[in-house]
Order: C-alpha cells, then structure tokens, then sequence
C-alpha cells in the first residue's frame, strides 16, 4: 500500500468520525437544551423551540443520510465489480459459464451488453443517492449552525432583559 492509499484511508476514517461526533452532537446539544430551558417571555420561548425543531431536524437528516451512505458504498463496490468485469471480457481473455465452460464470443458479447446496461442504471442510482445523500448533509449541517444561534439567541434575551 503505498502513502497515497494510506493517506486515503485516513482521510476517509477522519470523515466518518467526524460525522458520527457531528449526529451525537446535534441530539446532545438538542436533549441539553431542553433539559435546561426556562421560560421567561413568549418571544424567547418561541425562539426556543424553534431551536429545538432546527435540531431535530438536523438530526433526522444526519439519521437518514447515514442510513443511505452503505447504500451508495454498495452500488458503488457493484459498479467497479461490473466494469472490472466487463473490461476483462472485452480484452478477450477466456470466460466461463456459471456450468464451468468456455463461453463462445456470442455469449460473451452479449454478457458484456447486459452488464454495461446494468452499469448504466448503477451509475443513475448512484448519481440520484449521492445527489440526496448531498442535500441531507447541507440540511444537517446548515439547521444544526441555525439550531445554535437560536439557542444563543434565546438564551441571550433572558440576560439582556434582567
């Protein structure tokens, strides 16, 4: 494995660990906020439930997002596998049948037809899962920032009215 690879790697570890820190810190911040709130005006109430709803939208969002991030490291493992597969039929290297035999260059040929297809309807699913995958991160991210200068907000009006 040479440095690129390994900085790879590492690159990918440090991401998933920051998302998994980031879900935790959305519903912790969320369950603190609640725990600790305390009603002094309408206005702040209402600013803080709005921070409320702000995190647990976020929340969800992360929830789901992580939901469907396996999903697109699976169709993505099975289009490298179909396109590693399909360029070695097209080399002309030898491919079996399922029963053990040589298949001819028909089958072959037409082996290789159904496998781009399915490559194509991969790389579309893939495509649509990574597009809302995308947005589900920038709801996460985005209402989690507003969720906090809501609070801060709320909690501020108690100080500036005393």
């Amino acid at each position: 494995m040479d440095n690129t690879d390994k900085n790879l790697g590492h690159s990918i570890n440090t991401q998933q660990k920051f998302e998994f820190y980031l879900l935790a810190l959305v519903f912790t911040v969320l369950a603190l906020s609640i725990q600790t709130a305390k009603q002094f005006s309408c206005i702040q109430s209402i600013i803080e439930i709005l921070s409320w709803v702000s995190f647990l939208i976020s929340g969800l969002a992360g929830l789901s997002r992580m939901e469907w991030i396996p999903v697109s490291y699976m169709y993505y493992s099975n289009l490298t596998k179909g396109k590693s597969f399909a360029s070695e039929a097209k080399s002309g290297r030898n491919v079996l049948h399922e029963s053990g035999r040589i298949m001819t260059d028909k089958e072959v040929a037409d082996l290789v037809k159904e496998v781009d297809d399915r490559i194509e309807d991969r790389k579309n699913i893939l495509k649509k899962i990574e597009s809302r995958i995308e947005i589900k991160y920038t709801i996460h991210k985005w209402l989690f920032v507003i969720g906090l200068v809501l609070l801060i907000i709320s909690r501020s009006i108690s100080l500036i009215s005393v």
